[in-house]
């Protein structure tokens, strides 16, 4: 990970990715529970907002959802961090590390809606993988009995879209 320049971090207050969250989503961020931010580290030392996930912990589930990268930020960083950015595997997929990371102890699996091919191809670098239910995905990031990770799947469909 190129952390000479790029701060991976969780925020309490959205308000420094709202801006990006609006564009995206055209709603405002959610406001609760945890924050994990992908930032460019400028040379004049201020910081960035690249990618932005938020995650939701519920039982011992941990949903993923309101994803989201500014790629006209990574457009105006100097050529060779973007390359270096991209060598990684790009501001998502460094944020998404970093959350399965700093949460995996607290949940039994990750759970995502993901409808869209470019953020698929990110999340299965992750470790994402489908479910039998579409647009349904799961990091399973400890080993689980086949009955315990289908319990989890449908507790998490109950939720609905997150």
């Amino acid at each position: 990970m190129p952390d000479d320049f790029l701060v991976l971090a969780e925020i309490d207050d959205a308000g420094p990715i709202a801006p990006l969250y609006r564009r995206t989503w055209g709603a405002e961020p959610p406001d609760f529970e945890f924050h994990a931010v992908a930032f460019h580290r400028r040379a004049d030392g201020g910081l960035q907002p690249l990618s932005y996930l938020h995650l939701w912990l519920r039982e011992d589930t941990c949903l993923l959802g309101g994803a989201c990268t500014d790629g006209q930020a990574i457009a105006a960083m100097p050529a060779d961090q973007r390359e270096r950015l991209r060598a990684a595997g790009g501001a998502m997929l460094q944020v998404t590390r970093f959350a399965i990371d700093r949460y995996g102890d607290r949940c039994e699996g990750f759970f995502g809606h993901c409808g869209d091919n470019r953020s698929w191809a990110v999340l299965a670098r992750a470790g994402f993988e489908p479910t039998a239910f579409p647009n349904r995905i799961v990091h399973w990031h400890r080993p689980l009995a086949d009955a315990r990770r289908s319990e989890l799947v449908q507790r998490v469909l109950g939720f609905g879209i997150f």
